[in-house]
């Protein structure tokens, strides 16, 4: 139960710095009583606030595992049990430095295909097809259809006209 409090604070201290981040959004192009840019991360943030304090008021009964003595320390169980949640916090931050440098549809595609992995997909091919597909559609709406720019890093000589 502590380890659920805890995750809860935590996500409450990322969720208010994404609140603080959505409202600098500058809004230059708002309409008098049409919400602004800033209101989608506001009303996200606000979401991910209640079920943070959802779980830090009622973090829910301890499991099996909790409950049964271990002979492993805390802290290593938790590593353990969990590698592939920590795992996957720091491969999207490494996606988040990556993206000028190597651009939108690699990092894409290399961040959805090992998700698909931590996951449980075992079919490699099948991870690396479906994040191609995905990673290429979303940049053809956003960059092409919307007008969006997206980092293209390495590619932008190819896919630039």
């Amino acid at each position: 139960m502590a380890r659920v409090r805890f995750e809860a604070v935590i996500m409450l201290c990322i969720v208010g710095f994404y609140i603080w981040e959505g409202l600098k959004i500058p809004a230059y192009y708002s309409l008098p009583g049409v919400p602004g840019p800033s209101i989608f991360p506001i009303i996200l943030g606000v979401v991910m606030s209640a079920a943070a304090l959802w779980l830090l008021v009622f973090p829910g009964s301890p499991s099996r595992k909790e409950k049964s003595a271990s002979a492993v320390p805390r802290w290593q169980g938790v590593l353990q049990d969990n590698w592939r949640f920590y795992l996957m916090w720091v491969l999207l931050i490494a996606y988040v430095f990556l993206l000028p440098f190597l651009g939108f549809i690699i990092c894409s595609i290399a961040l959805l295909a090992v998700f698909f992995f931590l996951l449980g997909e075992r079919r490699w091919y099948i991870g690396i097809l479906i994040a191609c597909v995905f990673s290429i559609g979303i940049y053809l709406l956003f960059a092409r259809a919307l007008q969006i720019n997206l980092p293209m890093g390495i590619l932008e000589g190819i896919l630039k006209p």
